[in-house]
């Protein structure tokens, strides 16, 4: 999925922003964010009065295109 993920960002450069955190060193971090299980996404609108999505586990990367062109 990693891979799906860099091709995404590119794909999206000037729409969208991808950072990738590791969680073993950023432990804290990922612990605030609640994050139990890898992959875990999470989709931030740039509207603050929308909710943040958030997936875990492997997802097409169809799902994931949806998610940025109609729910951001």
């Amino acid at each position: 999925m990693a891979q799906d993920i860099e091709m995404l960002a590119v794909e999206y450069e000037d729409n969208a922003l991808f950072v990738k955190v590791d969680t073993d060193d950023e432990y804290e971090f990922a612990k605030d964010m609640q994050v139990r299980g890898l992959p875990t996404l999470y989709f931030f609108s740039p509207d603050q009065n929308k909710d943040a999505i958030r997936t875990e586990g492997l997802i097409p990367m169809d799902m994931i295109r949806n998610i940025i062109d109609n729910e951001l």
